[in-house]
């Protein structure tokens, strides 16, 4: 004798929705004013704000996302104005 089928269904793939590449700017608070690129060939993850002009670059992986050069972006920053 062979077993039932199971009456479940396969479920489809979810679908995720893509990280956010534009952010707002820590100095002149626009928001979505910062654009995040990363460079995969060099590794290195840009950030330039439209607004003020202020840039900023940092080292990255393979793994790295825009939102994670945003992140060490805000880190760098307070760590300039805890020194002072």
């Amino acid at each position: 004798m062979g077993k039932r089928k199971s009456s479940r269904k396969p479920q489809g793939s979810k679908k995720r929705e893509p990280l956010e590449t534009q952010f707002t700017c820590l100095f002149c608070n626009h928001p979505k004013a910062v654009t995040c690129k990363i460079d995969t060939t060099a590794r290195i993850g840009y950030l330039k704000c439209k607004v003020c002009g202020q840039e900023w670059s940092h080292d990255t992986d393979a793994l790295s996302e825009p939102i994670d050069v945003y992140s060490l972006w805000i880190d760098a920053c307070e760590e300039v104005n805890k020194e002072n």
